[in-house]
């Protein structure tokens, strides 16, 4: 049975999106209490083509993330279950293709050449997040990235924003390694594949754990 906090996630995104975009803000973020986002971000789009096609899943208002993406010339399709936010990114990121949709769903048909949840896989449960990771890694092509912030061990964290309980939970690194390997996506992979995960940025609660690699 998940936590109250994890069912509320979606409903907290959608009535405080206003809230979130301002929060959030429209810059990477590169100070002391989280992931250093350009060094990351570099280090998921290095050695991607030109124009290289990015699904970016848990995209929230498609800023600064999408933004930055769609910036350096790549083609983004960014998900969210939040109508709001989506509304957002469709208004001031126009370039970008933004769907309306919550990532325990199936994801979309078709292959990319680098998969992001950045700060959004990590609001799901940890049984959750075994369902719908391999998927994930599914939708990277071959030579392509996949990247995702988690917490730094098993286990859930109740945090709070703006007065609500804000839900993360998280496998530990060793689970998530093995989840992907299982699947094909790191560690040479599918024979004639070379998908890989791109690294791992940790922002626990109190520290956050990126996870990056290359098929």
């Amino acid at each position: 049975m998940s936590h109250p906090a994890a069912d509320r996630v979606v409903g907290l995104y959608q009535d405080g999106a206003e809230g979130w975009i301002a929060d959030r803000g429209p810059s990477l973020y590169a100070g002391p209490n989280g992931p250093n986002e350009p060094e990351w971000l570099d280090r998921f789009v290095a050695g991607l083509p030109p124009g290289a096609s990015i699904l970016d899943v848990g995209c929230g208002s498609g800023w600064p993330m999408g933004a930055a993406l769609l910036e350096r010339g790549f083609r983004v399709v960014g998900r969210d279950s939040s109508p709001a936010l989506i509304a957002h990114a469709r208004e001031t990121l126009p370039t970008g293709v933004w769907e309306i949709a919550d990532m325990r769903n199936p994801p979309p048909v078709g292959m990319f050449d680098g998969v992001l949840a950045w700060h959004s896989l990590f609001h799901l449960t940890p049984e959750a997040q075994m369902r719908v990771l391999p998927g994930l890694a599914n939708q990277v092509g071959p030579g392509g990235r996949l990247m995702f912030t988690s917490g730094p061990a098993h286990g859930e964290t109740i945090g709070e924003w703006r007065g609500e309980p804000l839900y993360h939970g998280s496998l530990d690194p060793a689970a998530y390694r093995a989840l992907l390997v299982g699947g094909g996506a790191v560690g040479g992979g599918r024979r004639g594949r070379d998908r890989r995960l791109a690294g791992s940025p940790r922002h626990s609660f109190g520290e956050i754990a990126a996870h990056a690699g290359v098929k």
